[in-house]
């Protein structure tokens, strides 16, 4: 090879490079000029852009200057390289006596280009000074005008001065860009709402321009049923389909729409359709020119949310990217590589089975020396750097006689697979300048690191597949639950027929027909006891539960709790021993009586029936501790029952848990008492343990705290006697149940008690509205009824116009027993609330207390 062979190769060579070079600085400025072009806020954009220009340049400083009426410069936008002292604090106000050259040659419309701090030293003293104190050595600055008039003007310093002519263009487009910029935010902040009109005028003015310099048109299709779609266009989009000045809306879209290509309608078609189902879409498609022939245009819809017109409309662009598809058809994969998304991109000639790598990782544009044949290398790539279990897999994805089958449905086919280390990546395949009718001739090979979203994506299938499995033990829980509720209740239901079988035969044995009843009662309260645990437990796990603050005796609380099984322990023969509860020192407290009682009920009824046959039952309470507003209980419950093993006592706060099947049908339990006490102690802020052995016994010992009740006053209570005295009394009783109206009634006549009937709300208001001022003493309501249900009719009772409708005494008889429930009822206006079933002590109790004396 000659000297001049190689000389010219060189030149080649440094050709190549500078073009590259160029290359590279063109992209940059276009970059930053759309970004400060499309920021919203201008100062961000500014500083954004004096950021990435003072990084490419490897400057120290990269700052903006601007002029100020009183004829000073101000340093109002800057950026520093890491370890540069900021110097935009120091630099307000500058005169132009302190810059007079520099000023100089801004007003004429030339730039500064310092190579060297000395070499102005003695041409522009005020400026050598300035510098000298700034350290600056080397800068470049040029200045911003609009419209001939001097804005201030953009600089660098200490720049590498290599790519100073690089640098100069940049400066000198970004000068203009960042004035413009400035211009527009100036004139919009001093003239107000004047200045924000011609503003918003003058940017349609520039995105026109820059439309108009960038090829593109702005477009509004309309179609409306039964009518031909019209396309109304902007001035540019005219120009660019070759429209005449009188071209109609409908004449421009017939035009638009027949020199699409029958090839590409479909396309453009599907286009339009996602438009409309997904608000956005684009497309690029050969368009024929009326005097140019064939485009190509890339051309994007949105469908606007304040279009309220007759029918549906679509805005968008077209463009004219003809030059861009002609210079990018081979080299089409640069754009992408911008993205800087890609870990590698490899260029494929499937005619020639030859690749090369035209972008490394962090190193776009480059172009690679690895290349070679494309199959060969594939299957390399595959044997050495995917996981084995992977490989044979992606063996078949890089197999290059199928990939143009594969792809000519598709404009990309894509894999995922870990590497060696076990780091996911992502491998695709993009068809390049995919034509419909041709086969595809290259494609496009790019990896992608997924690693992050590929662990999140085996993190979110673990957590499903978790879900499912905990899915089904609900499932099979609920199946359980299904199962011990058909045996719970079924088993007691049993019972009760087979009692009324039994009736059924011995009309003639009182003792027998006794004993039925009995045992139908304490069968049918097993029943309700169950209902009540499964409601309650329901409760508490769903809606949660509302904690009462009312003032109540401890010891009447759990008196009442030994009451309520007291004949059930007689027969037993238990003996119950209270230690400390009648010495207890604040017995007078403010808490939630319902739920203490609920949860020593609970405990209470456990050591009756899980106890042996003449056994021992100690209820013990110890203060723990006492300031002056609260005090803490111990109380203690033991039994010398049947136990419990160990392993049972860690599940005995679970539901439906007993020690063994046998318990259900030898005891009667449901297995949700002690689940229900352990949510209400830990609702009122208590403790519950428990100690227990096998067939020696139980204790459990729970720590409560209550609030004193400092309002105590002790009074009399009435005596039992006189709490049941409600013989003449004449009661209202309203139920629309004929079985429970008719026990209801025949209790309440039997104990003494005039009772008059309503079948439902409206039929006792009427009834109530035509009684006597003294007639009728008290009403007991039922809640849910046809017609007008309780709450309703004892809010129109407390309005109407009778002399007793705002104080007569209103009882609520209903199965809805929770606490909201009680509270619905006296928000209505009602005195009090009696669950059902009727237990007729309760009812007369309640009923005696608004007795006349």
């Amino acid at each position: 090879m000659s000297l001049t062979e190689n000389h010219t190769i060189a030149e080649l060579l440094y050709e190549n490079g500078k073009l590259s070079a160029e290359l590279e600085a063109e992209r940059f400025m276009i970059e930053q000029i759309t970004s400060l072009s499309s920021t919203e806020l201008i100062d961000d954009g500014i500083n954004t852009v004096l950021r990435e220009v003072g990084e490419y340049t490897c400057a120290d400083r990269a700052y903006v200057f601007e002029i100020n009426e009183d004829y000073t410069t101000t340093n109002t936008y800057e950026w520093c390289k890491e370890g540069v002292t900021p110097q935009i604090d120091n630099l307000k106000g500058i005169p132009f006596e302190s810059m007079p050259n520099w000023i100089h040659l801004f007003l004429q419309g030339e730039n500064i280009l310092m190579e060297e701090l000395e070499d102005i030293k003695a041409e522009m003293p005020q400026e050598y000074g300035l510098l000298k104190f700034q350290n600056v050595q080397t800068l470049i600055a040029f200045p911003i005008s609009i419209h001939g008039k001097l804005m201030g003007f953009v600089g660098v310093d200490n720049p590498d001065m290599k790519k100073s002519r690089l640098i100069r263009r940049l400066l000198s487009l970004l000068g203009y860009h960042i004035g413009v910029a400035v211009d527009a935010y100036k004139k919009e902040c001093t003239k107000l709402e004047m200045a924000s009109i011609k503003s918003r005028q003058k940017y349609r003015r520039n995105i026109e321009e820059i439309f108009c310099g960038a090829q593109i048109g702005i477009w509004s299709i309309i179609r409306q049923e039964g009518k031909e779609p019209v396309m109304e266009a902007d001035a540019n989009m005219r120009e660019l389909l070759g429209l005449t000045k009188g071209t109609t809306s409908e004449e421009c879209y017939r035009i638009w729409r027949d020199n699409i290509p029958s090839e590409y309608t479909e396309k453009v078609d599907n286009c339009v359709k996602e438009t409309l189902e997904k608000g956005y879409a684009d497309v690029i498609y050969p368009w024929h020119h009326p005097t140019r022939g064939k485009i190509w245009i890339r051309c994007g819809g949105v469908r606007p949310k304040d279009y309220e017109r007759i029918g549906v409309c679509i805005r968008g662009y077209h463009q004219d990217i003809t030059k861009n598809i002609e210079r990018e058809m081979r080299f089409r994969s640069l754009k992408a590589a911008t993205s800087e998304i890609y870990y590698a991109i490899y260029n494929i000639n499937l005619n020639t089975d030859y690749m090369e790598q035209i972008s490394e990782p962090n190193k776009m544009y480059k172009i690679a020396n690895d290349r070679g044949i494309a199959s060969e290398k594939l299957m390399e790539f595959c044997t050495f750097q995917i996981h084995e279990d992977y490989q044979e897999e992606m063996r078949k994805f890089f197999d290059l006689s199928t990939l143009g089958e594969r792809l000519k449905e598709k404009n990309f086919v894509s894999r995922e697979y870990p590497n060696k280390q076990g780091i996911w990546r992502c491998a695709l395949f993009i068809a390049q300048e995919k034509v419909p009718t041709e086969s595809v001739t290259e494609v496009l090979y790019v990896t992608q690191i997924i690693d992050d979203y590929k662990q999140k994506e085996l993190a979110y299938q673990q957590e499903l597949v978790k879900a499912l499995k905990e899915a089904r033990i609900a499932n099979d829980a609920k199946a359980e639950f299904l199962r011990k509720m058909s045996h719970d209740i079924r088993t007691p239901i049993n019972g009760i027929m087979g009692m009324l079988d039994i009736e059924e035969k011995n009309w003639d044995a009182p003792e027998r027909l006794k004993e039925c009843h009995e045992k139908m009662k304490v069968t049918a309260g097993n029943l309700l006891q169950l209902v009540n645990d499964v409601l309650d437990m329901n409760r508490l796990e769903t809606s949660g539960l509302e904690v009462e603050h009312k003032p109540f005796d401890i010891r009447e609380v759990l008196r009442g709790c030994w009451t309520d099984l007291e004949s059930q322990a007689e027969k037993m023969g238990l003996e119950l021993e209270k230690i400390g509860v009648s010495e207890i020192e604040c017995p007078h407290v403010v808490g939630s009586p319902m739920h203490f009682r609920q949860i020593f009920a609970n405990i209470l009824s456990n050591a009756v029936k899980y106890n042996k046959i003449h056994g021992k039952i100690t209820l013990r309470v110890d203060m723990v501790s006492r300031t002056e507003d609260d005090v803490v209980y111990r109380f203690s419950v033991s039994d010398t029952g049947i136990g419990m093993s160990e392993e049972f006592q860690k599940h005995i706060f679970e539901t439906f848990t007993q020690e063994d099947t046998g318990a259900r049908t030898v005891y009667r339990g449901t297995g949700l008492g002690m689940a229900i006490s352990k949510k209400l102690v830990d609702t009122l802020g208590g403790t519950i343990k428990i100690k227990s052995k096998k067939d020696v016994g139980s204790t459990f010992i729970l720590v409560l705290p209550f609030a004193i009740d400092r309002g105590f006053e002790n009074v009399s209570v009435q005596s039992e006697a006189e709490m049941s005295n409600v013989e003449g009394m004449h009661v209202l009783l309203v139920e629309d149940n004929e079985l429970n109206l008719e026990i209801a009634r025949y209790l309440l006549e039997e104990s003494g008690v005039q009772v008059t009937a309503a079948k439902n709300g409206q039929e006792a208001l009427d009834i109530f509205e035509q009684s006597g001022e003294q007639e009728i003493d008290l009403i007991l309501m039922d809640i849910m009824m046809p017609v007008m249900d309780g709450l309703e009719a004892t809010r129109r009772i407390r309005t109407c116009t009778h002399p007793r409708g705002a104080t007569v005494p209103i009882i609520a008889i209903s199965a809805n027993a929770f606490a909201d429930d009680i509270q619905k009822a006296k928000n209505a206006g009602m005195n009090e609330h009696l669950a059902k079933p009727f237990e007729m002590e309760k009812v007369l109790r309640a009923i005696s207390r608004y007795h006349k004396v």
